[in-house]
């Protein structure tokens, strides 16, 4: 591994955020940043042996601020939507921002996504940051200590760690939301990337995006999926959940223990990224939803330009038979790992 680099990569009300590149031996690179415990850049090799990054960010800092897209961004403390913004918890009701029409979607804007972050350790293979969120915070119980911890290995893993504690019972479902587009062209829409999901069924989105508590194994979709499916021809499908969002919204269920969840594949550039998790589900977003204001290297963002690949419990776990997936206990620690492997296919 090479010495890590620090570097100023922007100020918020008058406090400094900080960013820290890892590379290893290969030439493989990881960029964070403190604001957000946000991933700035995941560099890879090509079948050509260029490198480029491959998940989607901005080139300056104010640009994240805001951030509709929530590139790169760490989602917490709970990842996905709640139904109706608010939820039960030993017998009290807890009101949530309803940030996504009724309900709450990726905590609200108090998410810590737009918290920033501490540096408790940085290696040049791996750094975490650290903060802390007051109980009430959002409408959610609980005063929280967390830790995000990335890390880049010898053959160019990436790996997320988390890490929460609670003096309160509450609910506890973090994600990263790095959008990957193999190409390292953020201009240009995923439609000639390929992709597969190990996985055990699709949950189907009601038409506000909140999933349904029971998994759809047989649907066309799914099967696709299972097998393998050129994006190109899933934008295209006439399949209803499809076409409520014009594209991937989707959470599926994973096997437990599994050691591939799937993989992502751009033939043009050789690039082959896989996945896995200790989460128990595997939200796939396909950025449907185009926002005009938010522009990628100087051109307005276009539709379908990039995969986000959010490892979770299933969104509004709360309301159905997983709640005890994310209802974290008072003195009891959260933990979970994922992992990304982009290599070059020659």
């Amino acid at each position: 591994m090479k010495h890590y680099q620090k570097y100023l990569f922007g100020q918020l009300e008058g406090q400094d955020v900080k960013a820290y590149r890892l590379e290893n031996g290969l030439g493989y690179q990881l960029s964070v940043m403190t604001y957000g415990a946000t991933i700035l850049e995941y560099v890879t090799p090509d079948k050509q042996d260029q490198f480029a990054n491959i998940v989607l960010g901005f080139d300056n800092f104010d640009a994240y601020v805001g951030n509709s897209p929530k590139y790169g961004a760490s989602i917490g403390p709970v990842a996905g939507r709640i139904a109706g913004a608010s939820f039960e918890l030993n017998g009290q009701t807890y009101h949530l921002e309803a940030n996504n029409g009724a309900n709450c979607n990726h905590s609200g804007s108090t998410g810590w996504d737009s918290a920033l972050f501490s540096v408790e350790s940085v290696t040049d293979q791996e750094i975490t940051l650290y903060t802390e969120r007051a109980d009430g915070t959002g409408g959610f119980p609980g005063n929280l200590k967390i830790w995000v911890t990335y890390s880049l290995t010898e053959v160019g893993e990436l790996e997320i760690s988390y890490r929460v504690e609670t003096d309160q019972d509450t609910l506890v479902n973090p994600t990263n939301h790095s959008y990957f587009n193999l190409s390292g062209n953020f201009t240009q829409p995923i439609n000639d990337h390929v992709f597969q999901i190990n996985h055990q069924g699709l949950y189907p989105i009601h038409p506000d995006g909140v999933p349904l508590h029971t998994v759809d194994r047989e649907s066309p979709i799914a099967q696709h999926l299972y097998q393998a499916m050129l994006l190109e021809d899933l934008f295209k499908d006439a399949d209803p959940q499809i076409r409520l969002v014009e594209g991937l919204d989707h959470p599926f269920a994973l096997p437990e223990g599994h050691k591939n969840a799937g993989f992502f594949y751009h033939q043009p550039s050789g690039r082959f990224l896989t996945f896995k998790s200790e989460a128990p589900a595997l939200v796939v977003y396909s950025a449907n939803f185009v926002d005009d204001t938010v522009y990628i290297e100087g051109k307005p963002m276009v539709q379908h330009n990039g995969l986000a690949l959010e490892f979770q419990t299933v969104p509004d776990a709360i309301h159905s038979d997983q709640a005890e997936k994310v209802i974290l206990r008072a003195g009891q620690v959260f933990t979970s790992k994922t992992s990304y492997h982009a290599i070059a296919k020659k």
